[in-house]
C-alpha cells in the first residue's frame, strides 16, 4: 500500500525534523557533560591530598607521629604528647601540644637544655648570646628561654587553620628533632665557656 504524495511530503518533513532535532539535543548534552567533566575537574583539584587532615586532633597528631617514625609516644593529659629521642649529641623530648581553640599545634625540643647549665654569669651570657646568634639564623623553629623556669626549648608552632598534612608534619618535626640535636654540641660548649 503506496502513501499519496500529499501524506509522504509531510511525513519525510517530519523525520528530517525530528532526526535535526535529535542532533541538536546530542549537541546541547555533549557540551553540558563537558562541562560538567570539566567542573568534576575543578573540584577534585581543589580537594585536599589524601594524606592531609581537615580536622586536626590528638589523635591525628598521634597517628602522625607514629608514622614519621617515633616510637613510644606517650599522652600525658588530653592535648599533649610526648615521645623520647635518643639524639647522636644529647637526650631530649619532643613534645607536641595541640591548642584547639587557637588553631595551632606546638611542637618543641623539651628537656633539652637548662639556663642553669651554665657553669658561670659570663658563661651564662655567652649561652644567651649563642641562642639569639642561632634564632637570628634559623629558619625553621627558634630557641626559647622560660625566664620563670630556665628551660631552654627549641620550638616551631604549625598554624592548622586550613589543617595538617603528614608530609609537611613529617619534614617539620624531623627538622625541629635534627636541629636540636645538631646545634647542640655549640649551646652546651657556650654554657661551660668553651666560646661560640
Amino acid at each position: 500500500m503506496s502513501l499519496p504524495p500529499a501524506l509522504l511530503v509531510p511525513l519525510l518533513l517530519g523525520g528530517c525534523a525530528s532526526r535535526q532535532l535529535l542532533r541538536l539535543e546530542n549537541q546541547v548534552l555533549v557540551q553540558e557533560l563537558e562541562r560538567v567533566h570539566a567542573e568534576l575537574a575543578t573540584c577534585q583539584s581543589d580537594a585536599p591530598p589524601q594524606d592531609f587532615a581537615t580536622e586536626v586532633s590528638v589523635e591525628v597528631v598521634a597517628d602522625y607521629l607514629a608514622r614519621a617514625g617515633f616510637t613510644g609516644v606517650e599522652r600525658l593529659d588530653n592535648d599533649l604528647l610526648v615521645v623520647g629521642i635518643e639524639g647522636s649529641h644529647t637526650r631530649f623530648k619532643l613534645t607536641a601540644q595541640l591548642f584547639q581553640r587557637e588553631s595551632v599545634l606546638y611542637l618543641a625540643a623539651t628537656d633539652y637544655l637548662r639556663l642553669e647549665d651554665a657553669t658561670s654569669s659570663s658563661n651564662m651570657v655567652l649561652l644567651l648570646t649563642q641562642l639569639a646568634s642561632l634564632n637570628y639564623d634559623l629558619l625553621l623553629g627558634k630557641f626559647q628561654l622560660n625566664p620563670k623556669s630556665g628551660e631552654i626549648t627549641l620550638s616551631v608552632e604549625l598554624n592548622l587553620d586550613d589543617g595538617l598534612g603528614f608530609k609537611t608534619f613529617e619534614a617539620v618535626s624531623h627538622h625541629l628533632v635534627q636541629t636540636a640535636d645538631g646545634r647542640y654540641p655549640e649551646l652546651a660548649r657556650a654554657a661551660g665557656g668553651g666560646g661560640m
